[in-house]
């Protein structure tokens, strides 16, 4: 991340001192604050609309199970007077494996949404990444950076908003197809 900044203010840097001060004068530059590309366009947040729903339905999956093992333990307190050392090993074997199954469920829940978590963002960002890269050639940009990377900049060349409806307008168009 910041050898990503650190270049990037190696490549400003090189860009200005390269260009002559009239040729400077006339670079059109562009700032995007990213997180609100994904927060404030529709494709952002029908994304994370539909990690939260997974992130639920995992989640009761998961209360489930934990009431399950809850019950079996209260049957199992209740009925600890009644049964044989024998029964009582056998019903402590069946929880602790009922267990481990639990813990494994969860860790299982927990990766594969980490993988689609993965996977749905980086689809969002090359999606973003190409109307930032198409609005910038078709409004003569010769340099858009993410804010992250500008230590500085005045509201003048933050382009945030156009590129948030150029995205939903692309959006669109990619559902109707």
């Amino acid at each position: 991340m910041v050898r990503g900044k650190v270049r990037t203010w190696v490549m400003v840097a090189t860009i200005v001192v390269a260009c002559p001060a009239a040729a400077r004068a006339e670079l059109k530059i562009g700032v995007v604050v990213t997180p609100k590309l994904l927060t404030a366009t529709q494709i952002g947040k029908q994304t994370a609309e539909e990690l939260k729903k997974r992130k639920e339905s995992a989640q009761e999956k998961l209360d489930k199970k934990a009431s399950e093992l809850k019950a079996m333990q209260e049957d199992l307190s209740k009925r600890a007077m009644l049964l044989s050392d024998e029964e009582k090993a056998k019903a402590r074997d069946d929880f602790e494996r009922r267990q481990r199954e639990a813990t494994r469920m969860k860790e299982d829940l927990e990766r594969e949404l980490q993988r689609t978590e993965n996977k749905m963002l980086s689809e969002v960002n090359r999606f973003l990444s190409k109307v930032v890269v198409d609005y910038g050639k078709a409004h003569g940009y010769d340099l858009v950076l993410d804010a992250s990377a500008a230590l500085y900049f005045s509201e003048a060349p933050d382009i945030t908003n156009e590129i948030v409806a150029a995205a939903d307008e692309a959006y669109k168009k990619k559902k109707s197809d």
